[in-house]
């Protein structure tokens, strides 16, 4: 009977006493995901998963990936409450659900080798595209962006982000990318956009956590791995948003390629920092 207690003890003291050096690297690449997410309102996660999942594998780092943001995002949707397009809200989350239920099937059908397959290529393509379109496109082809002329295929392609971006952050939580395909159209205000994407992530994460909590994926090594990464996410997070303030889009010199992007393309800063990062 001793021996019993004894082998108890020693389990429950490795559940209670889980830690491992690779907790820290991930925790380092959350500083700079949530440098960018406290900026922009979205990209810690993208960022962030080759490490995360490389390290963590895919059936820890997913469900690591969502449980990390929700401190952060209640925090700022408690505080930017008010100022959120909740007609722009409604038309993401209605459009995301669907493919949210879709890519949580797929979290669970797929082999944790495909998974990492998938978020690789994912991320791939998420740079290989920003490459492209903020700095080969303006600085290396020297293309000027006309101001875009709304079309019915523009607007259905937009809604069509919205249904892949909830499959795939309903699967991987890396959604973002495709998501603000239509944010960025429908939302011009810098504040009010981040804001509207906070609180996707609020509603869509929350889901997740609900979807991976239910199916038994949260375990207490994912729990020793949060508990070193929530802190270093803390300090990137409020790092980001004491740089948002300090942003100003006219005092940026004119030799800076920041600048010349920001002119030519006409979108906010904030969104190039998550190019720039994402690269």
């Amino acid at each position: 009977m001793s021996q019993i207690n004894n082998t108890e003890k020693k389990r429950i003291g490795k559940i209670l006493m889980i830690f491992e050096t690779k907790f820290i690297w991930v925790g380092l690449m959350q500083i700079i995901g949530f440098f960018v997410q406290g900026c922009t309102g979205f990209g810690c996660t993208v960022i962030a998963a080759a490490v995360t999942n490389g390290l963590l594998g895919t059936t820890e780092g997913v469900p690591y990936g969502t449980l990390i943001t929700l401190p952060f995002m209640y925090f700022l949707g408690i505080k930017a409450f008010k100022d959120v397009s909740w007609k722009d809200l409604a038309k993401i989350i209605c459009l995301c659900m669907p493919g949210i239920l879709v890519g949580n099937y797929l979290f669970h059908a797929v082999s944790p080798d495909v998974a990492k397959i998938c978020i690789g290529a994912m991320v791939t393509f998420i740079a290989l595209m920003n490459i492209y379109k903020h700095i080969i496109k303006p600085l290396v082809l020297k293309k000027e962006v006309e101001e875009e002329v709304d079309t019915p295929f523009r607007t259905a392609l937009r809604y069509g982000c919205l249904v892949l971006g909830g499959i795939v952050h309903g699967a991987f939580n890396i959604g973002g990318p495709l998501i603000t395909v239509y944010t960025i159209a429908a939302v011009k205000e810098k504040e009010k956009f981040r804001n509207t994407m906070n609180m996707v992530w609020v509603i869509l994460n929350t889901w997740n956590a609900f979807s991976q909590f239910r199916n038994g994926v949260i375990t207490p090594h994912l729990l020793s791995a949060l508990a070193v990464g929530v802190p270093m996410a803390a300090v990137g997070f409020f790092l980001g948003m004491a740089f948002l303030k300090k942003i100003n889009r006219e005092n940026i010199p004119s030799s800076c390629i920041l600048r010349i992007t920001l002119r030519r393309r006409k979108i906010c800063s904030s969104q190039v920092l998550l190019s720039v990062f994402i690269i």
